[in-house]
């Protein structure tokens, strides 16, 4: 799973502290964290941010440029809330005073950040990062599972997950919406053995999300992945998948 990553803050030298900081900080850490946007504008954060992501992380200037229609954090931060409840937000600035108004528009951010030069930011956007990771860890226990793609162990959020596909030389392919992934030292047999409550195999070459299922052929030879990919069904399986289409009330 991506924890996606916004900053907005319109001084240059600070967003670039920031987005190495974050760059840094992913090449430790079992959470594949992405930088979706960096930018010196909230309106052009709201512009580009994922409402469909699961889990969104926020590092919001309070003091923003008095042209633009979103001249705080503030401001951002509420508009934020009104499409991403969970979402993490930390906000960044010179003033101290300014910590209280975090309750006065109740938007429930993780951390306050004061730029300080006698503190190394870094360390505190680090500890900011590492409470989400703890967090989501406790939150996500059982709807996560850590699997090795080459260079790391990555964990993903099980609901992200579309399907499974064998390839060659035992290593398989994690297909999500958005990105492809190769995994290593693991079998669709293991695979099915793990998430028997939410996939199931259609084909000896695939294990498919229940959930990502958009629609089911009516000779029930095949199915239609949430991404547009047309899976096999083998023709033992068929039975299998007609009464899921039962439970799922899904019809091609």
């Amino acid at each position: 799973m991506a924890l996606k990553v916004y900053i907005v803050e319109d001084n240059s030298a600070q967003r670039a502290i920031l987005e190495q900081t974050i760059t840094n900080y992913q090449l430790f850490s079992d959470w594949e964290f992405e930088l979706a946007c960096s930018t010196g504008s909230g309106d052009e954060l709201l512009e580009k941010v994922d409402r469909r992501n699961q889990w969104n992380v926020y590092f919001l200037d309070i003091n923003l440029d008095e042209a633009a229609d979103l001249k705080n954090g503030f401001a951002v931060a509420q508009e934020i809330r009104k499409f991403d409840p969970l979402g993490f937000i930390v906000f960044i600035t010179v003033r101290s005073e300014l910590s209280f108004l975090t309750f006065q528009y109740r938007v429930q951010a993780l951390d306050f950040i004061i730029k300080d030069p006698n503190v190394d930011i870094r360390e505190r956007v680090h500890s900011c990062l590492k409470t989400i990771e703890q967090r989501l860890d406790l939150l996500t226990t059982s709807q996560t599972i850590k699997l090795n793609t080459g260079n790391e162990i990555t964990s993903f959020m099980v609901d992200d997950i579309l399907y499974f596909s064998s390839n060659k030389g035992h290593i398989l392919s994690l297909h999500t919406k958005n990105n492809e992934y190769l995994i290593y030292q693991n079998t669709l047999n293991h695979l099915e053995e793990q998430l028997q409550d939410s996939f199931i195999r259609c084909h000896r070459g695939f294990l498919i999300n229940q959930k990502a299922i958009a629609s089911i052929a009516k000779d029930y030879n095949s199915l239609m992945m949430d991404d547009g990919a047309t899976i096999p069904v083998a023709v033992r399986k068929k039975r299998n998948l007609k009464s899921l289409q039962n439970k799922l009330i899904l019809c091609s």
